[in-house]
């Protein structure tokens, strides 16, 4: 299991970029790496190595300069995982709210797949599209665990 944080405030540099996580507050010993994970802190990707059931959960506050949408989501590969969109109505600009989600993902036996949480161009499944504001994040915690 890894638990990472980003407790201080991050602007992200666009609407499309990922969440550095800046702490590593928990890393299990089969996290390690020689284990199922790669990953350094500082950085926003977490990869999965050699296949396996994950649960991924990750909570955070977030606001923008801007009053309007957010979005953030899981990422493999730089697409978004579908079922984890969080879209959030920033009414006034550095207010923060709440956010969470939660996403069992299986990686296919021998492979290694990267995943990372980061900000969405538009909101997803609306039509006309909806281009969202670049968020800020603080208090961001993020959790995978391997079980199976």
């Amino acid at each position: 299991m890894i638990q990472a944080l980003q407790i201080l405030p991050q602007a992200l540099t666009s609407n499309t970029d990922d969440i550095n996580f800046t702490t590593v507050d928990l890393r299990t010993g089969s996290a390690s790496c020689n284990g199922w994970l790669q990953y350094n802190p500082g950085s926003s990707n977490f990869t999965l190595i050699g296949g396996g059931v994950f649960e991924i959960t990750f909570n955070a506050n977030v606001t923008s300069a801007s009053t309007g949408q957010v979005a953030i989501a899981l990422k493999s590969g730089g697409s978004d995982i579908e079922g984890t969109e969080m879209d959030e109505q920033i009414t006034t600009a550095n207010t923060y709210r709440s956010i969470s989600m939660s996403k069992v993902i299986r990686v296919c036996p021998k492979t290694n797949t990267t995943i990372s949480v980061g900000s969405l161009p538009a909101i997803g499944g609306v039509t006309p599209a909806v281009s969202t504001q670049i968020p800020i994040i603080k208090d961001a915690n993020f959790v995978i665990r391997r079980i199976a």
